[in-house]
């Protein structure tokens, strides 16, 4: 069973009984047609599971009206995972800091897939800490090339809410380290204009490292040095940080994997993750996807229960990463082995995904994603959104499986193996026990690991 935590984030809505749909048919019949209704592309004029009605010949679709999707977000989004956290330890090391008036802190160059990105936007947080800057300009995205993911340094930079809830993450930051001065724009800094900005800060060069871009070179092996390394900096201007004359700090994209969580205390690493929550449009699809697939299961005569697996075999994938048959072997026998009937795949391969519906068919497993479990208008709310946007509703997804398989040398992957631990582990502080997986694993990494870079990985 999903933890307590996990299932704090279902939806509002009321799960309505199906009773009264197996009226004078048989009990049997229903059931399957049901599930089959479901699963198609199309939706059916009457939804089995919330028994909305739909009008055939509709010109408007309630969901793509600004009045309908703000009913949908209201009432699918809430509440989220980081409402339910404790951020004390973020409060504490904000008290404790020695903030320096008229040092600002910015940083565009967040780029790559979806995880990547929140990595490098937590640690400019943290580094924007950890420098004491008075004050910080949201971070910026810079979007991939949807006609060519690795083409990464594009120069189209999105606000903040192109992933993540601008608003959450203001509230956050207000509430446990109002030191820091939030701003929308390096603009909105008083005198902006007359600024002293120092060049791009790398900081490996900073801390006397060597540069590079293997992870383990990314990684700073001294944080505590930091403050000494960047107060320096700020002593080397010509002209002191003051009202008329602000510093503001850039730095530049090799922040991927630089802040060790590891540095600080387990209240302030459990935490610092969450300040952070995605875009509650997304959130919504997710957590609907969630509670279909669940009653699908149901339905169909199965345990309640999905595998999520990350099919990370796009052709881009490394040449050492997990192949498709590593894992789709490990995803399909974990379903059987635990009796579990459907899988959940998140992937960017529509061949690799269609030949595991052919594989896991023969095993009597049923393979779903987002876009046969969506119906219509929902689908076209979607499409619109980038890939890592779209991203967005696999990872909340995954993220709720009972189990999961993915591939040991994405970041994606691996952090969603990180971030169910802590789950699970705030879960059983709680008082609840733990699922039963008789000595195997609940969740697996197919190929060669990562978990070497853990330590550079917010939870």
């Amino acid at each position: 069973m999903l933890t307590k935590v996990l299932e704090s984030i279902q939806n509002k809505s009321p799960r309505r009984s199906v009773h009264n749909l197996v009226l004078w048919t048989g009990i049997t019949f229903v059931l399957v047609a049901a599930s089959t209704y479901f699963l198609s592309q199309t939706r059916p004029s009457i939804d089995y599971f919330t028994h909305r009605e739909s009008k055939s010949g509709e010109s408007s679709n309630p969901l793509l009206t600004n009045e309908g999707i703000d009913q949908y977000i209201l009432d699918h989004a809430y509440p989220r995972l980081g409402e339910n956290i404790n951020f004390a330890g973020l409060r504490k090391l904000c008290s404790s800091t020695k903030w320096q008036p008229h040092v600002y802190f910015t940083c565009t160059h967040n780029l790559g897939g979806l995880m990547n990105v929140r990595n490098m936007v937590l640690n400019c947080v943290r580094y924007a800490i950890a420098a004491g800057a008075s004050g910080l300009v949201l971070p910026q995205i810079e979007a991939r090339d949807p006609a060519a993911l690795n083409h990464l340094k594009t120069g189209e930079y999105q606000d903040m809410s192109f992933l993540f809830d601008e608003v959450w993450f203001k509230k956050v930051m207000k509430e446990n380290c109002e030191q820091m001065e939030l701003f929308d724009s390096m603009e909105d800094i008083s005198y902006s204009g007359y600024a002293t900005m120092p060049d791009l800060i790398n900081i490996q060069t900073l801390m006397g490292q060597p540069r590079g871009n293997r992870h383990g070179l990314l990684r700073n092996k001294k944080p505590w040095e930091f403050r000494t390394h960047f107060d320096e900096i700020i002593k080397s201007q010509k002209q002191k940080p003051a009202e008329r004359s602000p510093v503001i700090v850039r730095l530049d994209d090799k922040t991927l994997f630089s802040f060790p969580p590891s540095f600080d205390s387990p209240a302030l690493a459990n935490c610092f993750g969450f300040i952070l929550e995605f875009r509650l449009g997304l959130t919504a699809l997710a957590n609907v996807i969630v509670d279909r697939v669940h009653r699908t299961s149901s339905i169909s005569g199965g345990n309640n229960q999905y595998v999520g697996l990350h099919l990370r075999s796009e052709k881009d994938a490394g040449k050492y990463w997990a192949s498709w048959d590593e894992l789709a072997d490990t995803t399909i026998s974990t379903a059987s082995n635990n009796s579990i009937k459907f899988i959940y795949v998140a992937s960017g391969d529509a061949e690799g995904v269609a030949k595991l519906v052919d594989k896991a068919e023969k095993a009597g497993i049923q393979v779903l994603d987002k876009w046969s479990i969506l119906y219509d208008d929902e689908k076209e709310y979607l499409k619109p959104f980038r890939f890592d946007q779209q991203a967005i509703v696999d990872y909340l997804a995954l993220m709720r499986s009972d189990r999961f398989v993915g591939s040991g040398q994405s970041s994606f992957s691996s952090h969603l193996i990180l971030r169910r631990e802590i789950l699970a582990n705030i879960s059983l502080a709680k008082g609840e026990k733990a699922a039963n997986t008789e000595g195997a694993p609940r969740d697996q990494l197919a190929g060669p690991g990562r978990l070497g870079y853990w330590d550079m990985d917010w939870a």
